[in-house]
């Protein structure tokens, strides 16, 4: 599967947003030419959807690639395209929604900015756009930059070992607490610090979209810096909350245990072979494909493939080894590792 680097010159050039927008003109070419999976292939899978968004703004072959690999019809998925992104790419994305009875888009489009509430905002639109939908049992989010490590029947497996309990990363020992000013936060609640990627099960997201104590918490977050990284973990890590799924425990116990995504930080020692870094996050490219091989992270971050098409390629051979290997039980995937992390033994149940 690990071809050189230098392959990488060979592969097909980039599908710009016209691509799409004029290939999506019969959706059943489309969806059979792009070689989408329309039917769910396991019972457990089609008994366990999954909810995900995906918040983008660039690059519609890398967002259609992304949304190809974890489609299935039981599931749902919500895109936010920024309101900065060009036309072309918007009615691209319009367009492969468009063809997909379970895809939308959302029409609150929101202009992000870095290291502010807008951030979080499409996050919460997605929520509540999902919400409708009464069948999922997960919340993933996503960015258009990112990629599946685990096929969807590997995703479901892991999710249900879970128990229920919400995967969300966090610290409160290297936490910048200068970013949360001087107001106190309502409810007693602890600020606690964390990336915006989780894996929250459908309660969570209930009582972040409807519960006064979310909203109030929520409503303080909006006069801090970098509420995307406060909002959804310090809910998790606020035993006293008693919000189902989440920790009864210290935030640090968890701290290095990051499921959702597989990201390397710019710092001493850190595995990117590109050396190449976008807000101090490694842009994965080839050289990568070891670490993301061994990874047990659900999903990597980030990729661009103007940078390297062809890691994204073996990704996707992967998937379709792994997705064809499990149905005829040439594999077996065992869930004891995640079965027996903290967050999961340690989990606040419902009454």
């Amino acid at each position: 599967m690990y071809k050189s680097r230098s392959l990488s010159r060979k592969v097909s050039p980039l599908l710009n947003d016209d691509f799409y927008t004029n290939g999506t003109e019969n959706c059943q070419r489309f969806k059979t030419g792009r070689g989408y999976v329309t039917a769910a292939l396991t019972e457990e899978e089609r008994d366990f959807p999954i909810a995900f968004s995906i918040l983008t703004f660039k690059d519609a072959e890398m967002v259609e690639r992304l949304l190809r690999a974890i489609y299935r019809p039981q599931n749902f998925y919500c895109i936010h395209v920024d309101r900065k992104a060009k036309d072309s790419f918007y009615f691209a994305m319009v367009r492969i929604a468009g063809c997909f009875e379970n895809v939308f888009l959302t029409f609150n489009r929101i202009d992000v900015i870095w290291g502010t509430f807008s951030v979080l905002e499409p996050e919460l639109i997605c929520m509540a756009e999902l919400w409708r939908h009464r069948k999922w049992k997960y919340f993933i989010n996503l960015t258009g930059q990112e990629f599946p490590l685990k096929t969807n029947r590997e995703l479901v497996r892991i999710l249900k070992s879970f128990n229920g309990a919400n995967v969300i990363h966090s610290t409160l020992k290297s936490a910048e607490t200068k970013r949360w000013g001087q107001r106190t936060p309502p409810h007693h609640i602890r600020p606690v610090k964390g990336p915006v990627h989780i894996a929250a099960n459908r309660r969570f997201v209930d009582y972040i979209l409807h519960n006064q104590t979310a909203l109030d918490f929520l409503q303080w977050t909006r006069h801090t810096d970098y509420p995307d990284e406060t909002f959804f973990t310090s809910l998790n890590f606020n035993p006293h909350l008693g919000i189902p799924g989440s920790y009864s425990g210290d935030s640090d116990d968890v701290a290095n245990v990051s499921l959702t995504r597989y990201k390397e930080w710019f710092g001493q020692g850190v595995r990117c072979a590109a050396r190449r870094f976008v807000r101090g996050i490694c842009i994965l490219t080839t050289g990568d494909l070891p670490f993301l091989e061994r990874s047990a992270a659900l999903f990597a971050n980030k990729f661009h493939l103007d940078r390297d098409r062809l890691v994204i390629a073996c990704l996707e051979e992967r998937l379709f080894n792994n997705t064809r290997d499990g149905l005829s039980w040439m594999t077996a995937f065992n869930t004891s590792f995640y079965e027996k992390q903290l967050f999961v033994t340690h989990q606040i149940t419902a009454p």
